[in-house]
């Protein structure tokens, strides 16, 4: 009867996170709609279709999915932390006490994707060096990009200072990097390719925590290694 408990209790804590996930993962799916609409919808192989897709991306990301994902984080923090929350309360709260600033850091993200972007399908010369140049400026940029939600949802920095430190930790953390790369990767090969109808219910409230968890094991060991240290 107690391996039935222990196994019963397992259960519950597992499709209470699951659903949890489900929840904040298709509120950003539904804010985020529009974007990926436009990745489907506009042809960038002609003049039309390239302009419409990057005023799309530059409108988007910063109106709504900047904001959105910054909400995920901020509510894959609270999980970690067990700050017991409605869920839908939760990210509403969140993406409002956000929403301004984060809009304002989604358009320098929105212009660096976009130029990134652009550069990868249209500037590449067939080089195998280049191609691997534009290939790992990608993986940079992403892991760029996700330690600045962690770092901005975490800690209360102006926008210089969170685009420095977002730098700093992903130039001088490899293995948060590596970490990074790998469950995202295998998450967005199993929800973008695999298995897509899970894109909407996991891929960013999944990888939201994972990459948040070990961003926070990061900092509580800095932390602790510094406080470690004899005072001068």
């Amino acid at each position: 009867m107690q391996e039935m408990n222990g196994l019963m209790g397992v259960i519950y804590t597992a499709s209470e996170w699951f659903l949890k996930m489900t929840i904040v993962n298709f509120m950003w799916f539904l804010m985020s709609l529009p974007l990926f609409a436009a990745f489907m919808i506009f042809d960038i192989t002609n003049a039309t279709g390239l302009i419409l897709f990057g005023l799309a991306v530059l409108v988007f990301v910063p109106l709504l999915f900047f904001p959105a994902t910054t909400a995920v984080f901020a509510s894959a923090r609270d999980w970690l932390l067990d700050q017991d929350v409605s869920l839908v309360k939760q990210y509403v709260i969140s993406l409002k006490e956000n929403y301004k600033e984060s809009s304002k850091m989604g358009v320098p993200f929105a212009a660096m994707w976009l130029s990134w972007y652009f550069g990868y399908f249209y500037l590449r010369s067939g080089s195998s060096i280049i191609d691997l140049l534009f290939l790992l400026t990608g993986l940079a940029l992403f892991v760029y990009t996700v330690n600045f939600f962690s770092i901005s949802v975490h800690y209360r920095m102006n926008s210089k200072e969170r685009l420095k430190n977002a730098f700093f930790v992903s130039a001088g953390s490899p293995l948060l990097s590596v970490f990074i790369l790998v469950s995202n990767g295998v998450l967005i090969w199993i929800t973008g390719v695999k298995l897509l109808w899970l894109f909407p219910l996991l891929i960013c409230s999944l990888g939201a925590f994972l990459s948040f968890s070990v961003f926070y094991r990061l900092t509580l060991r800095v932390k602790n290694k510094y406080e470690a240290k004899p005072s001068a």
